[in-house]
């Protein structure tokens, strides 16, 4: 009685097969990075994050007259510039009704 064995089976990558490989292994390298490390990221963002209140604008209102209003006795320039900033206008006026996000410091 002759048994037969089969001979073994060796895997033979070819480039195209190294590339899929790459992409996998770098994908989930990318998923655990994201999945471990993102405590610490939050962490470091929610530190920085300012934070923002909502003003609907008044008919007469103005930005310098918002600014100075939300900060009495400081330059309303570096607030009106950050409203602007979030609330994606440029040197447009603001109108009654609008609603505007304004950045508040710390």
């Amino acid at each position: 009685m002759n048994a037969h064995h089969p001979a073994p089976v060796s895997i033979v990558l070819t480039t195209r097969g190294r590339v899929v490989l790459g992409i996998v292994m770098t994908c989930a390298v990318l998923c655990m990075w994201v999945f471990f490390g993102s405590g610490t990221a939050d962490a470091a963002s929610e530190s920085t994050t300012p934070t923002t209140q909502v003003v609907v604008v008044q008919p007469g209102e103005s930005l310098w007259s918002i600014s100075q209003s939300l900060n009495p006795g400081a330059d309303p320039r570096a607030l009106i510039m950050g409203i602007r900033e979030i609330n994606g206008i440029g040197t447009e006026h603001v109108f009654p009704g609008q609603s505007l996000i304004i950045p508040i410091s710390g």
